[in-house]
């Protein structure tokens, strides 16, 4: 539909606030009818034209002789998106006055009268005065105003003057300097990438300045204008430069990015460009899209807001890749260059691979040859030529799936995914060509499929590209990771493994199941034996069991390794797993693979290794006095004799005193403890008496976490655990593990490991010393969690995710460990959500254990091992359901209620 001619320019004397409140309105509700985002810049644009000149009409009708003289010698000229009449809805008004000669006093008066009703109205009004002479000298200096310039558009005046700006503007800027200007627009959007997010797979975009926004339109147009002398698409496309199916493409991503900023604006009611998360809601729901089983309606859409952005993003850089201008000895050297063919049919021109004109045919005809030419890019390192890439594309989208199933093309691929290198770049150059979905059928449906989480910061197919990429990288990695991804020999199914371990999202189902199910098919159609569909399956279907073995239970109990071996089967399946897992959570988002999650999945491989090899864990010992060796003890008693400051003749004194709580510590803590750390512990045991309450804060470099220590007397203080994670979340600080252990005089040392999301890291000596203060002052009842919380309520948390709550989940496991029944509880976060937790445990008369924070998608995972005021297992049934029920109960209560 049209928006047909219902707005009039008013003269300035009838528009107002109100009156422009009304045309945004009506603007609204004709979009909600179906316009066009054409329509409705175009037509915002038009109103402001009118607007304009009828303000500089009564300016000029109402001045002086002076003033009704001079308007003779300038011009009213609209310029930047104003110019280009793309006026979104609350748009800044760039206007200049261009004179010829000085006109100070005709520039004030319309300053006065037209610029000052706009600031009335409520616009930001970009606004100058400017000769012939300076718009010229602006032009060459600065690069935004050149742009800005070179947009502009006459409004009013005398357009001799305009005409005269245009001339010289043209002759002097453009062509002088158009290789300059194309040069510097190309980085000049280079660094607004980087400001805006690298990626066009942003999850909430800029739909003007992000990666595959509007912005990448206006480059086009201003390298066609400064290149071409053609300044829009439809004028490159007309004239040849831009072929049709890329212009069809830019004009389609434009429009719609066009209505979506409409859109955001009206519904904001002010300039608004970035597609928050609520708004993606909204908008999905405006364009009448509705939730299907496994694909909401907001991925919906975002999935045909990334497919136009990457469409458009693509053409962008193709276009500016076709413009580069060479030299006139560039030229000359590449017409006298002769380029040999490879294998007669590719050739490679100045570090692209190519394939000649004549030879292209014949290439598209055959999938055999149009592997092989991928894989030769693979292995010479070279990309491929952008303009290749958009045949390939516009060919393969013809051509059936079945044409590609053969034992030649899989040997090809499988040859590509063996070899590390580039593999990823080389995937991804196969997506965009279209052939990575001939090839993998199921690939197809995930492109642009977003993950509406705020886990995922990619679209499923950009996150599987992105999963090959990092387990590449780890093959020049130093450490337990690199070493295991170079002894992988069969690394094609690794890779083919993380590029298929995601591609059940969307569909109705599990999708792990999914996935397993699309292993099954991909592996028939890549003909590999049946060990390999086998494995292969295994890794997709299993794909988080090592994330959630390592991050929610307790590496130190060999029922947990022994289990997870066992499920592993083989160590080249382990291996392949440990690498899977590692690759595809450093593949959810910048910073999401964190020391800490590096060192449990190393623990946790290194653990099941060595129970798949030599058949048990050589560190499952009773007590942590048996795990200590003769050098390590002796360390030990040297560093408590120093921190005492007495000689290492005194050390007999403390051997007898040492073995007693020693002997009561699991063996990993004395194991995995520092000497002086441990010596500090056991020195604050053994000084209770005096000072009864000891709270001591490091920070762990090798993990990345700090670490707070609470010695105390746990039998004369219930509710430890409750009052420290209570302390830490009125903090903004976030637990990842607390370990519990309680001597038989009921000392206890609770080890908690937290990460401060907003902090510096490392966290300064002060700053550890204060939160320790703070749990102190908690715990020796000083203070309260709620004075705590209190005190710093200044610590806010972000707004909840507009898709809603999602349910609660308790789940009581008494298989998982031999001593303590474990409970997980599955909830959105919130701040003091684990306090809560810990409250209602104590209030349940349970002893905590352990404890330890993990995440799935939107929710955190509190773990927590824990038994009954005997010490045993919760093993009656129905004292399980009751504690689930509780559970539930207050976590639902804390996260419906206020803080």
């Amino acid at each position: 539909m049209t928006i047909g001619n219902p707005i009039s320019f008013p003269n300035s004397s009838t528009i107002g606030s109100q009156g422009l409140k009304e045309q945004r309105e009506a603007m609204h509700q004709r979009l909600m009818e179906g316009a066009t985002g054409a329509e409705v810049v175009q037509v915002f644009s038009d109103f402001m034209d009118g607007l304009l000149m009828a303000r500089f009409r009564e300016v000029i009708q109402q001045g002086n002789a002076e003033i009704r003289a001079g308007w003779q010698e300038c011009s009213l000229v609209a310029m930047g998106g104003y110019g280009r009449r793309e006026l979104a809805p609350y748009s800044d008004i760039d206007v200049m006055i261009l004179t010829q000669g000085n006109q100070a006093e005709l520039a004030q008066a319309i300053s006065i009268g037209v610029f000052h009703h706009l600031w009335d109205l409520g616009f930001q009004v970009g606004h100058s005065v400017r000769s012939i002479a300076e718009c010229l000298e602006i032009g060459e200096a600065d690069i935004p105003a050149c742009t800005s310039l070179m947009e502009s558009r006459f409004l009013g005046g005398n357009a001799a003057v305009f005409q005269e700006f245009q001339r010289k503007f043209d002759r002097r800027i453009i062509k002088r300097q158009n290789k300059r200007f194309v040069l510097d627009k190309i980085e000049e959007r280079q660094r607004e990438y980087a400001k805006f997010g690298g990626t066009v797979f942003l999850l909430e975009p800029n739909v003007k300045k992000s990666k595959g926004g509007l912005r990448d339109v206006h480059v086009v147009q201003w390298v066609g204008q400064a290149r071409y002398g053609a300044g829009t698409i439809q004028e490159l496309s007309n004239r040849g430069i831009l072929a049709l199916q890329d212009y069809q493409v830019l004009q389609e991503a434009q429009e719609f990015l066009w209505r979506l900023r409409a859109f955001l604006h009206l519904e904001a009611d002010r300039a608004q460009d970035i597609l928050t998360f609520d708004d993606q809601v909204k908008i999905a729901e405006i364009y009448g899209l509705s939730d299907l089983p496994n694909l909401l309606a907001v991925e919906q859409f975002m999935q045909q807001y990334f497919r136009h952005t990457t469409g458009l993003h693509d053409r962008c850089l193709r276009f500016l890749e076709q413009t580069h201008e060479e030299s006139w000895v560039d030229r000359i050297r590449r017409r006298l260059k002769r380029y040999s063919l490879i294998e007669g049919h590719f050739r490679r021109e100045d570090n692209r691979l190519t394939i000649p004109t004549e030879k292209i045919l014949g290439v598209l005809e055959s999938p055999i040859l149009l592997l092989r030419f991928f894989e030769l890019s693979h292995e010479q390192a070279v990309a491929i030529d952008s303009q290749v890439l958009n045949e390939l594309s516009q060919h393969l989208a013809t051509v059936p799936n079945e044409r590609f199933q053969t034992d030649e093309v899989s040997s090809l691929f499988r040859g590509i995914l063996r070899r590390p290198g580039r593999i990823g770049k080389t995937l991804e150059a196969m997506h965009q060509a279209g052939l990575l979905e001939k090839l993998v059928p199921a690939f197809a449906r995930v492109r642009g499929l977003m993950q509406f989480n705020q886990y995922h910061k990619y679209t499923v197919d950009e996150h599987s590209l992105l999963a090959v990429k990092e387990a590449e990288r780890l093959l020049d990695a130093q450490g337990i990771m690199g070493e295991v991804y170079g002894t992988i020999e069969d690394k094609d199914i690794l890779h083919l493994a993380l590029l298929l371990h995601d591609l059940g999202k969307g569909r109705p189902g599990d999708h792990c199941k999914v996935g397993q199910e699309l292993a099954h098919k991909t592996a028939d159609r890549l003909g590999l034996s049946q060990d390999e569909r086998e494995v292969l399956a295994f890794l997709v279907f299993h794909h988080l069991v090592m994330s959630h073995t390592a991050f929610r239970r307790d590496l130190n109990d060999p029922k947990i390794i022994q289990a997870f071996a066992k499920k592993m089967v083989t160590v080249p399946v382990l291996q392949k797993m440990f690498i899977l897992t590692v690759a595809d959570i450093s593949a959810v988002g910048p910073e999401v693979m964190t020391k800490w999650k590096e060192s449990l999945l190393g623990e946790l491989y290194s653990n099941t290794y060595e129970v798949m090899v030599e058949g048990q864990l050589s560190s499952a010992t009773t007590s942590g006095q048996s795990a200590l060796s003769p050098a390590a003890r002796k360390s030990l008693l040297n560093a408590m004799a120093i921190q005492l400051g007495e000689s290492s003749r005194h050390q007999s004194d403390w051997s007898s005193w040492v073995d007693k709580p020693l002997s009561q510590l699991p063996d990993w803590y004395v194991t995995s403890t520092p000497p002086e750390q441990m010596a500090a512990h056991l020195l604050a045991m053994r000084n209770l008496s005096s000072t009864p309450t000891h709270v001591e804060g490091r920070f762990n470099g090798e993990l990345g976490v700090s670490e707070y220590a609470l010695i105390t007397r746990a039998q004369a203080k219930p509710g430890l655990f409750m009052q420290v994670t209570g302390v830490l979340a009125a903090l903004g600080l976030g637990v990842l593990n607390a370990q519990i252990m309680t001597l038989d005089d009921g000392t206890a040392l609770d080890i908690f490991s937290v990460n401060d999301p907003d902090g510096e890291m490392p966290p300064s000596d002060l700053k550890l010393e204060e939160v320790s203060l703070e749990i102190q002052a908690v715990v020796q009842e000083e203070s309260s969690v709620e004075q705590v919380f209190e005190r710093h309520r200044r610590l806010t948390f972000g707004p909840q995710f507009p898709t809603g709550r999602r349910p609660t989940e308790v789940l009581i496991d008494n298989e998982a460990s031999d001593s303590y029944t474990v409970i997980d509880v599955f909830a959105d976060d919130k701040a003091g959500l684990l306090f809560v937790l810990g409250k209602t445990l104590v209030q349940l008369d349970l002893s905590i254990h352990m404890a330890r924070i993990g995440t799935r998608l939107d929710q955190v995972v509190d773990v927590f091992y824990v038994t009954i005021a005997s010490g045993e297992k919760i093993r009656d049934a129905t004292h399980c359901e009751q504690i689930q029920e509780t559970i539930q109960k207050a976590v639902d209560a804390f996260l419906d209620g206020g803080q």
